[in-house]
């Protein structure tokens, strides 16, 4: 099949989706088919992965980038387009990020009400909601969303008719990330890090710190190692993590929590940790989250995260209802302390992650591609020949 990407950036280090549309990609042309991707920027301009690239010119307005990358698009001969969300002209809008709309919400519960006002009339929000408003209302276009939270969301908040919408997990490949094919990782990881034998170390990964709620981890780790317990934060790939810091110091705990910047190879970290911690105020469906479980971590997330709803409080990990409420998460730290349950709920992380594994999900987006495209034959077919 023709198969055509769509997003502003090809990029593995920008974040989770990209580094997912760029091993997704791989995955499709390692299949045989051939993957045309739309993007204003690239990693470099050999991505090792055979692929056709189409640059798109970029622009600080999301509505002119938009309108670029319908132009590039309509000039391709494709069997299928998957756009990230970015654009209003494919097949599929997958929305990886999740509802917009939700991510507000959250978003006011964190956010002082001088900066709410600010955050409602900047223009680029404007331009967003009218991108998402081409895209829901695009004939015969599917909504991809990633957990069935979303998939709620985008019924009630914008009004997307329920058969519109499918849903499919996100995937983690499990032999890249796996314990068995970490061999002295660990050890060497450890050490890098400063971290002692006896310490338990909480890692907790992602770009946006403050969506991510780094500040609830730091202050829940303060709660842990109040009463002499050994343990440390480690929070990787952070941008601006400045607040982090200085949090971290307020609370005395600036040598327990270590900020690490955005790395190529995140397995050295899983690799250290002996648990995750994932307290977002919203996330669709943590792909951190996925890998952790796969390399066999117990997993401390909430409610807002689409990761809960494959999970079993108390099973693989423990979910935390309220994103705020550093107490709840500082008590399921503090019993991860335990290696007997860390390594029970360990072992069931990793068979949870074995039923959730990128295989699946590119079946899962293979199936919908033919689907798509079967459709999209029979409507240009010549009615007596249907």
């Amino acid at each position: 099949m023709k198969i055509g990407l769509v997003l502003e950036h090809f990029d593995p280090q920008r974040g989770g989706l990209e580094r997912w549309t760029w091993e997704f990609a791989g995955r499709l042309a390692k299949l045989g088919h051939e993957v045309h991707v739309v993007a204003c920027d690239f990693a470099g301009p050999e991505t090792g992965i055979p692929m056709v690239l189409h640059p798109v010119e970029p622009s600080s307005s999301p509505l002119r980038r938009a309108s670029a990358m319908e132009r590039t698009v309509r000039a391709l001969t494709l069997d299928v387009i998957h756009d990230l969300c970015c654009g209003w002209h494919a097949d599929i809008f997958h929305a990886q990020g999740g509802s917009t709309k939700a991510a507000h919400e959250q978003s006011l519960i964190r956010i002082p009400r001088w900066r709410q006002i600010r955050f409602w009339r900047e223009k680029r929000y404007r331009e967003q909601a009218e991108i998402e408003r081409r895209q829901h209302c695009r004939q015969g276009a599917l909504i991809v969303a990633v957990s069935e939270m979303d998939k709620g969301n985008f019924h009630a908040l914008h009004g997307v008719p329920i058969e519109k919408i499918r849903v499919i997990y996100n995937g983690v490949d499990t032999d890249r990330f796996s314990p068995q094919n970490f061999g002295g990782l660990r050890s060497s990881a450890r050490r890098l890090l400063g971290c002692s034998d006896n310490e338990t170390v909480f890692l907790s990964v992602g770009y946006d710190l403050g969506r991510k709620n780094a500040g609830t981890a730091i202050r829940a780790l303060s709660r842990v190692v109040s009463d002499g317990s050994a343990a440390r934060l480690v929070i990787l790939g952070g941008k601006r993590p400045g607040p982090c810091a200085r949090l971290a110091s307020k609370l005395g705990q600036s040598d327990r929590v270590t900020l690490v910047e955005s790395v190529e190879d995140v397995r050295p970290y899983y690799a250290a940790a002996d648990a995750y911690v994932h307290p977002s105020w919203y996330d669709p469906c943590s792909i951190a989250s996925l890998e952790a479980l796969a390399c066999g971590l117990p997993v401390i997330t909430t409610r807002v995260n689409g990761v809960s709803e494959l999970m079993a409080d108390g099973d693989q990990g423990f979910l935390v209802p309220d994103p705020g409420d550093h107490v709840a998460l500082a008590e399921g730290m503090a019993a991860l302390l335990d290696p007997e349950l860390r390594s029970r709920m360990g072992a069931a992380a990793r068979r949870l992650a074995e039923q959730n594994t990128t295989e699946r999900q590119t079946g899962e987006f293979l199936a919908l591609y033919r689907e798509i495209a079967a459709r999209k034959n029979r409507s240009v077919m010549p009615e007596e020949a249907q």
